[in-house]
């Protein structure tokens, strides 16, 4: 319909009021024209290239990249002529990968490139750069940001945390049934924002797409890390009739991965389960092997989530409203981290739930590639 539209309104442009045609010159210039509007409108560069790589036209963002100082050439600009980066023309003549595009030190691009549809013979090439210079000097400002923050805080939480501890082994003098009530609180408090600073610093790591943090494989037993993660899982006072349970399927191979942020997963997916698993539920942990992978569950007796909010859990900082997790605390990062940290091995995240009668989170890791361990 759009396409129609169109077409009509061409044909008036380049008719004559009593309807006959106007001259070639004529309907070269209307159609110019709006081949020139067309093209202004873009904010980003944008160059139209025919099927010959052959210049047909470009945005005054576009000259300004590629003909710096208003350079003026009479020759037939192309693709070669025009673009002097080896890893742009690469993208364009043998569609290699290319995720961004820097110039210099001072603008980052996204290609995009559009082919048209042949018509007439003619068949267009449209690169656009996306200018996403700004966005990407954003989130860099926010992870330094954070990265100081989080930085900051850890120091005196760890001299907060050594003094409580003090004082819960009486080190100081014996408690009072009151005061050792406070200092319970007070732990309670330090041992959360710890945990808030290790997801904030987590999240920004391990980000598949923006983290900056190298893994470190070695030999990894998940047997024993599930099972000693959950041995020493601290369990809140309020939920000490809350069941937790192992089970390890026969035959689990030792990996090769990064042992620290399978550590992390895990853990975040841990506390998840105890967080919001009311008193007298059961969380069960598990590592399987399924479809050359071993898959890590953790599956809990709570309130269950609806499949609309499932769509949104693994995203940055999502917690579902809900009244019965109200007062429970949290950064809305901890599924974040664990699909980070299963995308970064080769894996996936996600979660099977139905309202009213629990849900299972798990992460996979693929038994293949660099996360096998092959005999010397």
């Amino acid at each position: 319909m759009q396409g129609d539209v169109l077409s009509q309104t061409i044909r008036e442009i380049i008719s004559n009021p009593d309807g006959t045609s106007q001259s070639s010159e004529s309907v070269v210039d209307a159609v110019r024209a709006l081949f020139t509007c067309v093209l202004e409108s873009s904010v980003d560069p944008t160059i139209i290239f025919d099927s010959k790589w052959r210049v047909l036209g470009m945005n005054t963002p576009a000259e300004d990249l590629f003909l710096p100082n208003s350079m003026e050439t009479s020759e037939q600009l192309t693709a070669d002529t025009l673009i002097h980066s080896q890893e742009l023309l690469e993208f364009l003549y043998d569609g290699k990968l290319l995720t961004e595009w820097t110039v210099g030190e001072e603008k980052t691009y996204l290609p995009r490139l559009q082919l048209s549809t042949p018509t007439a013979g003619l068949t267009l090439r449209i690169l656009i750069l996306r200018d996403f210079t700004q966005f990407k000097k954003l989130n860099r400002n926010q992870h330094e940001f954070m990265r100081i923050v989080s930085h900051d805080l850890r120091s005196p939480l760890t001299s907060m945390l050594g003094f409580a501890n003090m004082l819960e082994l009486g080190l100081v003098g014996d408690l009072n049934e009151k005061q050792s009530q406070f200092v319970e609180r007070i732990m309670s408090g330090i041992n959360q924002m710890t945990a808030l600073v290790e997801n904030i610093q987590d999240a920004g790591r391990f980000d598949p797409e923006t983290g900056f943090y190298e893994m470190m494989r070695s030999h990894c037993d998940l047997a024993e890390i599930v099972t000693r993660i959950v041995k020493n899982h601290l369990v809140p006072a309020e939920k000490q009739e809350l069941t937790i349970s192992v089970r390890i399927d026969d035959g689990v191979p030792i990996i090769n991965a990064d042992m620290n942020m399978l550590e992390r997963a895990i853990t975040n997916l841990v506390d998840n389960a105890i967080k919001y698993t009311p008193n007298g539920g059961t969380v069960e942990v598990s590592v399987t092997v399924q479809n050359e992978a071993l898959i890590i569950g953790v599956h809990d007796t709570g309130y269950g989530i609806s499949a609309e909010n499932q769509k949104l859990l693994f995203q940055r900082h999502v917690r579902l409203p809900r009244q019965e997790h109200k007062k429970i605390k949290g950064s809305g990062l901890g599924l974040f981290i664990v699909k980070s940290v299963a995308q970064r091995h080769g894996g996936d995240a996600w979660v099977e739930s139905e309202e009213g009668k629990g849900s299972t989170f798990y992460f996979s890791i693929p038994l293949k590639d660099a996360n096998q361990i092959f005999p010397t």
